[in-house]
């Protein structure tokens, strides 16, 4: 249904867990602006992360959900 997983990791136990990231940014208003852009332009939106963990009979053993406000800078003035 996901597709799959952006990144997969094993506990020390040796359950497997799937990552899910999606992001949906778009550039802010000053990105648009000529000359200013190249100095400094930026980006913002959401990121969503689906982490979820498989028993070893591959059934969802847990799952968490998380959203955070993301913002890229770009240019040579990105600090």
């Amino acid at each position: 249904m996901f597709g799959s997983p952006t990144k997969t990791t094993f506990t020390d136990g040796g359950l497997e867990i799937w990552n899910y990231d999606f992001s949906n940014v778009s550039a802010d208003a000053i990105s648009y602006v000529p000359i200013v852009s190249m100095f400094g332009g930026s980006s913002s939106g959401k990121k969503k992360e689906l982490v979820v963990m498989y028993d070893n009979a591959d059934i969802v053993k847990r799952f968490s959900m998380s959203e955070a406000d993301v913002k890229t800078k770009t240019g040579l003035f990105n600090n």
